[in-house]
């Protein structure tokens, strides 16, 4: 009984200390809430994206972080919902490219559609001037006689800068990331885009510029509370 009981307790704190281990780029606490908020370049409210983390359950060497994830328009009217996975696995941290995803441009949201994603990867000691992984995704939707194919793909990653960013959530310490983004729907779109994470947070502030290098519209975090 006594070696059950100590088996019990090593597999406990075994699996507990992955867990604290798993530095992760995005909440790690079932029930946490963010908002964002996103503006075009004059400072115009262009839609909001609210996200409630559901589970989180340990794997064998890490963490798995799920999310539901809504969008609204400019006029708060919802867009559609979405469900995200995140995972710290082995000291790796993997974000859903999902996250990426504009429902709005999507359409049919009960059309069946087939995701095909990379997720983006951040080890969980970033340092400055470290070159990153890409991540890509593809969508096709069967929406009518004419399907629908959608493509993002994010490269030229790299960690810029450890910076504070204060947004009407508060104050982070962040990971400044640069990367470029090609989005394909019918047309091809590249933009150059500078993130600020925060560990155990998130993104908290995204700046996407065109290719002439004009800020486009920005992103930050509005709320986080549990």
């Amino acid at each position: 009984m006594k070696k059950i009981t100590l088996l019990l307790l090593a597999l406990w704190f075994g699996t507990n200390v992955i867990s604290q281990n798993c530095d992760s780029f995005f909440a790690t606490e079932k029930g946490v809430f963010m908002e964002m908020k996103s503006y075009n370049d004059k400072g115009k409210l262009t839609g909001t994206t609210r996200q409630t983390i559901t589970d989180v359950r340990n794997i064998d060497d890490g963490i798995v972080i799920a999310v539901n994830s809504e969008q609204f328009d400019s006029k708060d009217k919802s867009l559609g919902k979405s469900d995200l996975e995140m995972r710290c696995e082995g000291g790796i941290f993997y974000m859903d490219m999902k996250n990426f995803m504009n429902q709005g441009a999507m359409g049919d949201q009960n059309a069946e559609m087939k995701v095909d994603a990379h997720d983006l990867v951040f080890p969980s000691k970033m340092t400055v001037g470290e070159t990153l992984p890409d991540g890509s995704m593809t969508i096709s939707m069967a929406a009518g006689p004419i399907p629908m194919n959608m493509s993002i793909k994010i490269f030229n990653r790299k960690v810029a800068a450890i910076e504070n960013v204060t947004t009407p959530a508060g104050t982070f310490e962040c990971y400044k990331v640069n990367y470029d983004m090609e989005s394909k729907m019918g047309m091809k779109i590249t933009t150059s885009v500078i993130q600020w994470y925060a560990k155990n947070t998130g993104a908290v502030r995204t700046e996407t510029y065109d290719k002439n290098g004009k800020l486009m519209g920005y992103s930050e975090l509005s709320s986080y509370h549990k």
